[in-house]
């Protein structure tokens, strides 16, 4: 189809373009140069002051880490041809470089490509990546593609200005024998890593941050331990880099809201336990930071029941875990906010009752083994263990009582019935 020109702009009433605010369509196709900006542009003049987001520049990847897109690839492929997404990104790295590199950028190169390569490779297998996923300014043409030859499929030179990289990428040596045991084990942990991005952003609002670290750290852990010495080596020889192209390059082109919405399923989090990825699912689903109080809240109840129903006395945490669905199924926007927003009301209402059971789990833990108990660690527990001393003290007073009784009970061998039923 032949291109068309684009429509002239609707004059306003001096001549000029119509005033801002209309409904005109962007003057694109004529002698403008649209420029790839990362700002956002909120109206400040009207509209829910919730919903208006940051408007300062987001950072994005550089080009040397863009996702490289071989021509023709199904995600369904990605296990067989990882050697050559791992040669298009080992490009894709030295294009962006200097022109003539020396043997030790090629070498950094290369490192860098492993892992970006294999992470991307598990994550795209895994999730079954579409175009339609992915950030676009953050994707980049390989100069490969995948075509018919001689009755099979190959990994051809593709067209465009990318093709030149083709070259680069069969410049790169064959992997060794330790290298793609590595590239085993990354793809295992790539399958875990849009996810465990996804926590990040749904806690700080960004992919990867030191304050986020620990949330990598445990996945980390256990796929080092299904690659062995030969893989430990490898990536421990790496340092920080690692950690930089694992976590937060190699899945930062992936939709950020895809990643926020896998990050809050509860039926992922199954999926990735069935998948041996149990250091990720144990932290779905994520809340944002300032819903943590209501789901720490929750734990501290559940632990305190026992005692409380033990006096004969009644607790529920029906309520609670109502507030605490609610914002793990709401979508992005107003809804969460709402959500977030009910359950520190929640916690302003029922402080007081939350630090008695706080007190009776304190208790608990200080007559058993004296571990530290970790429910009550939680940012939002201690401020609220500050802010009603007084209630938090009765809790301890009602558990010692609730000891007593079950000792002096034991002692004279009256036990109420334990209702056990297997």
């Amino acid at each position: 189809m032949a291109d068309q020109a684009a429509p002239a702009p609707t004059q306003g009433a001096d001549g000029g373009p119509a005033a801002a605010g209309g409904v005109n369509t962007p003057p694109v196709n004529v002698n403008v140069t649209v420029l790839e900006l990362t700002i956002a542009v909120p109206d400040l003049r009207n509209g829910d002051v919730q919903l208006i987001t940051q408007a300062a520049p987001k950072a994005s990847i550089a080009s040397a880490y863009k996702w490289c897109h071989i021509e023709g690839m199904d995600t369904a492929w990605v296990k067989d041809v990882v050697d050559a997404l791992i040669r298009a990104q080992f490009a894709q790295v030295l294009s962006a470089g200097a022109a003539n590199p020396g043997a030790a950028e090629v070498k950094e190169a290369r490192s860098k490509a492993i892992v970006l390569g294999a992470v991307r490779a598990g994550a795209a297998a895994a999730y079954r990546l579409l175009p339609a996923d992915m950030n676009p300014t953050e994707v980049a043409g390989s100069g490969s593609r995948i075509a018919a030859v001689n009755g099979g499929w190959a990994v051809t030179a593709g067209a465009g200005t990318a093709a030149p990289k083709f070259a680069v990428a069969q410049s790169m040596e064959p992997l060794s024998a330790v290298e793609v045991k590595v590239v085993g084990t990354l793809m295992y942990l790539g399958m875990a890593i849009p996810v465990l991005q996804g926590i990040s952003l749904v806690l700080t609002g960004h992919h990867y941050l030191p304050t986020t670290k620990n949330t990598f750290a445990g996945m980390k852990k256990q796929a080092l331990q299904v690659g062995g010495s030969e893989v430990n080596a490898w990536v421990e020889a790496l340092g920080d880099m690692f950690d930089d192209m694992a976590f937060h390059k190699a899945c930062h082109p992936i939709s950020p809201p895809r990643k926020r919405t896998w990050a809050k399923d509860s039926e992922l989090a199954a999926r990735l336990t069935a998948s041996g990825h149990g250091a990720a699912a144990i932290r779905l689903p994520a809340l944002p930071s300032d819903a943590q109080g209501g789901k720490a809240a929750l734990a501290v109840i559940k632990k305190a029941a026992p005692v409380i129903q033990g006096m004969g006395h009644t607790v529920s945490w029906a309520r609670c875990a109502e507030l605490v669905r609610a914002v793990e199924v709401a979508p992005e926007g107003r809804d969460e906010l709402d959500a977030v927003a009910a359950i520190r009301s929640w916690l302003d209402v029922n402080g007081a009752q939350v630090a008695f059971c706080a007190g009776i789990v304190q208790t608990l833990s200080e007559a058993g083994t004296g571990a530290r108990e970790t429910t009550l660690l939680a940012y939002s527990i201690r401020k609220i263990l500050s802010e009603h001393a007084a209630s938090s003290v009765k809790g301890n007073t009602y558990c010692r009582a609730h000891n007593t009784r079950m000792r002096t009970a034991a002692e004279k061998g009256e036990f109420a019935d334990p209702v056990i039923n297997l």
